[in-house]
């Protein structure tokens, strides 16, 4: 996220940047190595890690994070990852450029798609999992959210009522308010961000479990979407 961030910044798309960390019901060393992988920020870029023992649905714990940001001014994009995911260095070039389409008007939000690695299952589950991304493929976009690859300008995020708090699936949530306020949504094919292919996943109904459940039954309907990953970072 720091390469990301350092490119937005040399090429002018980015002033200044903010990074919040949520250790959320951490019982690790989480937020002391989040601190310190974030001590020697340059001047434009500052930082804060917060510990949270609040409730569990991810959403809250997204929309807590942000809450804790209250001095954002409303032009502001929020991205959002996870902590087991990697992003390319043009991630938020990339996202931005999105937002900004030469032939419609600009859009809320952004929607990325993510490639799981270091996902140990056999040839039919990684098939399977592939026919399932591929059937939510458009020539122009898709129909997939994920929280490790997702940006929202803060003033359309506000507007709606930020992340809702289901016990899963609150991205999908956000996009879908978003949407039904008539605000557009982007969902470009790049950048894509790298993300884990642990499993069990940390979250339930999380990517995971999604894929836990594919490594045991390659039959699983084609219809279904991948649900939402379970940390933001």
């Amino acid at each position: 996220m720091l390469r990301a961030l350092a490119h937005a910044h040399r090429t002018g798309e980015v002033r200044e940047a903010r990074v919040l960390v949520s250790a959320h019901r951490c019982t690790d060393a989480t937020a002391a190595r989040a601190e310190a992988a974030l001590a020697d920020l340059p001047p434009w870029c500052t930082s804060k890690v917060v510990a949270d023992d609040g409730p569990t649905p991810v959403g809250a714990v997204r929309h807590r994070l942000l809450e804790r940001a209250d001095d954002l001014a409303g032009t502001t994009w929020v991205f959002s990852t996870d902590a087991d995911s990697r992003v390319p260095s043009d991630w938020i070039t990339g996202m931005l450029a999105a937002a900004r389409p030469a032939d419609g008007p600009p859009a809320a939000a952004v929607a990325g798609l993510v490639d799981v690695e270091h996902w140990h299952a056999d040839p039919a589950a990684r098939e399977a999992y592939a026919r399932l991304v591929e059937s939510g493929l458009t020539p122009t976009g898709h129909s997939h959210v994920y929280a490790a690859n997702l940006a929202v300008r803060l003033a359309d995020y506000r507007a709606v009522g930020g992340f809702p708090a289901p016990e899963h699936g609150e991205e999908h949530g956000l996009v879908a308010a978003l949407r039904a306020s008539g605000r557009r949504v982007a969902t470009p094919h790049h950048p894509s961000v790298a993300t884990s292919g642990r499993t069990p996943g940390r979250a339930a109904h999380g990517l995971g479990e999604l894929l836990a459940r594919i490594a045991e039954d390659p039959c699983l309907p084609d219809d279904t979407t991948p649900p939402p990953l379970d940390v933001v970072a």
